[in-house]
């Protein structure tokens, strides 16, 4: 854990050492790449207009203050703390999980007339908002004995506190007023086929099994142009082709990694 957490500061603050330095404090050097990088590229180093030697040196000096700090923090022992080591190994993991999520999803493209041909299907629902309820169920089994009650008359609000695993279960299955974009292309498409008071039939998304009802409906207060429509439902489309491949690359990691969770020790902890 300690190495790889000083490899990561090491990583962010050092340069190469073929580079020419800008500023040096001890080991660590930085070059004009590492300050591109840090300042998070060209533009913003030219927006800052460093046009005088006083104004390079106040920003190398910023710099330097920043790598004061760190060897000091490094020789006082502090990466020792368990809260500090828990935190950078916090910071390291998100910073994995989310270079290999981008990395497995680089690649999901749609075209302009796959766009296009979604849009005339759906372009009137994008300028509608849906005030909806829904109940998440982990499995169709599940999900259609609960339709079945749906259907026989028993209440959505009891029936969805009951047995949703969503965040809206506790307060019955309500989300509110939502509209495209919000969330998956396949939930608003069931959402937008309701009349209002209509209970959907069970879908099937990579979240799980949903059962929606609509309970009013009303125009945009914001009206989306023909543009706009394009971009949000490309954005939409790329989103949910990029679900799929994250549910998929998730069941193919099941098979390779042993998985077990004990959700009833987590209850006595409760």
């Amino acid at each position: 854990m300690r190495i790889l957490a000083a490899a990561v500061i090491f990583l962010i603050a050092a340069g190469s050492a073929s580079a020419e330095a800008l500023a040096v404090v001890n080991e660590r050097e930085l070059t004009w790449e590492n300050l591109v990088g840090l300042l998070g590229g060209p533009e913003v180093v030219a927006s800052l207009g460093i046009t005088t030697t006083e104004a390079a040196n106040e920003v190398l000096e910023s710099w330097v203050r920043e790598q004061l700090i760190l060897e000091a923090a490094e020789d006082s022992g502090i990466i020792d703390n368990p809260e500090v080591a828990a935190a950078i190994e916090n910071a390291v993991n998100q910073i994995l999980l989310e270079a290999y999520i981008n990395e497995a999803i680089a690649d999901v493209e749609i075209s302009r007339l796959e766009v296009e041909n979604y849009v005339d299907v759906w372009g009137d629902t994008y300028n509608t908002e849906y005030n909806i309820r829904h109940i998440l169920l982990p499995d169709m089994a599940l999900a259609s004995s609960v339709l079945s009650r749906l259907n026989g008359g028993e209440s959505f609000a009891t029936l969805a506190t009951q047995f949703s695993t969503g965040p809206s279960g506790p307060s019955g299955g309500n989300l509110g007023w939502v509209s495209r974009g919000m969330v998956t292309p396949q939930f608003m498409e069931a959402v937008c086929q309701l009349e209002t008071g209509e209970i959907s039939s069970v879908i099937e998304t990579p979240m799980g099994y949903h059962i929606m009802q609509l309970l009013e409906k009303r125009p945009l207060q914001n009206t989306l142009t023909q543009a706009d429509i394009i971009e949000l439902a490309t954005m939409e489309l790329v989103s949910a082709e990029q679900e799929i491949l994250i549910v998929e690359m998730l069941d193919d990691l099941r098979t390779v990694y042993t998985v077990n969770t004990w959700p009833e020790r987590l209850l006595n902890h409760i």
